[in-house]
């Protein structure tokens, strides 16, 4: 905690805007953390991979307190699934690429996760704006890129548990 405390300074001093934590895996840890501190960790950075599972309850007390869930490696290391012909058939149907699909099964999942993109493609780059913005306009009403038995789909193809 004496860590964190430093940082907060950092915000109360004007320094810094937002504090944030990665790679903590551990719910209990990531609970003291968030109840102990001053300044609230705005965003939690994980890997997502089944080693992990998928950080289900990690994500669920994110999603409690208001905290983003940033996922990282989300592509490669979920690089099986995304060769899955049940994976590529959706992501036709959808008229995307695995990536993107998985990209916006990532961000309609319970509302505070946000994947982090890697790629130098601009190609890519452009492809993951306009899922982002497919998703924008699907919360001002258009349809949803994922259906309920779609996002459940995608969940069981990945190993996620209790989606």
């Amino acid at each position: 905690m004496k860590v964190w405390r430093t940082f907060e300074s950092f915000v109360k001093n004007k320094q810094v805007l937002k504090l944030g934590i990665s790679n903590c895996y551990d719910l209990p840890t990531f609970q003291y953390l968030y109840e102990t501190s001053t300044i609230k960790p705005s965003i939690l950075q994980n890997r997502f991979y089944s080693e992990s599972n998928f950080d289900v309850k990690l994500r669920q007390y994110c999603k409690e307190k208001n905290v983003t869930y940033q996922s990282f490696w989300t592509l490669t290391a979920n690089i099986k699934a995304l060769d899955t012909t049940e994976l590529k058939k959706l992501a036709f149907k959808k008229g995307l690429s695995p990536q993107t699909l998985m990209y916006a099964f990532m961000m309609s999942l319970d509302g505070h996760v946000t994947p982090l993109s890697g790629t130098t493609d601009k190609m890519h780059m452009a492809q993951d704006v306009e899922v982002m913005n497919r998703i924008i306009e699907k919360n001002e009403g258009e349809e949803k890129i994922l259906k309920v038995d779609e996002m459940k789909c995608m969940a069981n193809i990945l190993g996620i548990p209790d989606l």
